[in-house]
């Protein structure tokens, strides 16, 4: 019960951040409508519709849960996280409570960018496809969400603003959500395969084309989560000490 009127607060308090808007709705989906308009380098037609659909949900997504890890680096210095240690959570739950609030802030995009798509470029999957494709998109950002909490507890607001920069923008392009990382050198293809990001994006565009999640691409991204949760829950801890 606690952890649900948390993760309340949180969402309240990220969703009045203006920057949110811009950074996970506006961008996403405004470059979702050049790309398939312009073709640039996702392809002609419903496929590469499709592709874009599925790359800028996802890289809206990102956004999201990484300007939700840069609000809590900003809240540090305000006290916040030693007001947080006098509720009867413990660092797990508190980085699932930021992750799940994450999670949440990253529908808005999400459902933005598919609309277009239907509505605009006329995507059209069956409606089993779509709500696939749907909740992938959704709960496959789960590691990337915890990820972004990990920043945010760990580095200052300026380091946390940079690394959620860096991270959004690098690996959304490497990772494939801008291009398909087939029209990349070999060598960077392979380096593209083994980040989150790309097993993020491909979940869904399996899912769009008829075909199952691969269990590699799964194993990879799960590896990931285990990683980021490890990297979140330290953060969280050094934080706590550090007051």
């Amino acid at each position: 019960m606690i952890l649900f009127h948390y993760v309340r607060l949180e969402m309240l308090r990220l969703l009045r951040d203006p920057g949110y808007l811009i950074m996970t709705l506006v961008s996403p989906l405004t470059m979702y409508l050049v790309f398939t308009n312009l073709d640039l380098g996702t392809g002609k037609g419903a496929d590469g519709a499709v592709y874009s659909m599925v790359g800028m949900a996802g890289f809206g997504a990102i956004g999201a849960v990484m300007t939700n890890g840069v609000s809590i680096a900003e809240d540090k210095p305000l006290g916040w996280i030693r007001q947080l240690r006098l509720l009867p959570l413990g660092p797990s739950q508190a980085v699932i409570g930021r992750a799940v609030c994450a999670m949440v802030a990253a529908l808005p995009p999400i459902v933005a960018v598919c609309a277009a798509g239907g509505l605009v470029d006329g995507v059209a999957l069956s409606p089993g496809r779509w709500v696939a494709v749907f909740l992938l998109l959704w709960l496959g950002i789960a590691p990337l969400a915890v990820l972004g909490v990990g920043f945010g507890y760990l580095l200052t607001a300026q380091k946390a603003q940079m690394a959620a920069l860096v991270f959004y923008m690098g690996l959304s392009m490497l990772g494939g959500l801008w291009f398909p990382i087939g029209k990349m050198p070999s060598w960077l293809a392979d380096v593209a395969r083994i980040t989150p990001v790309n097993r993020y994006g491909e979940l869904s565009w399996n899912v769009a084309g008829g075909h199952a999640p691969t269990l590699v691409g799964v194993g990879v991204l799960s590896a990931w989560a285990v990683a980021f949760t490890v990297f979140s829950v330290v953060g969280y801890r050094r934080a706590a000490q550090a007051l």
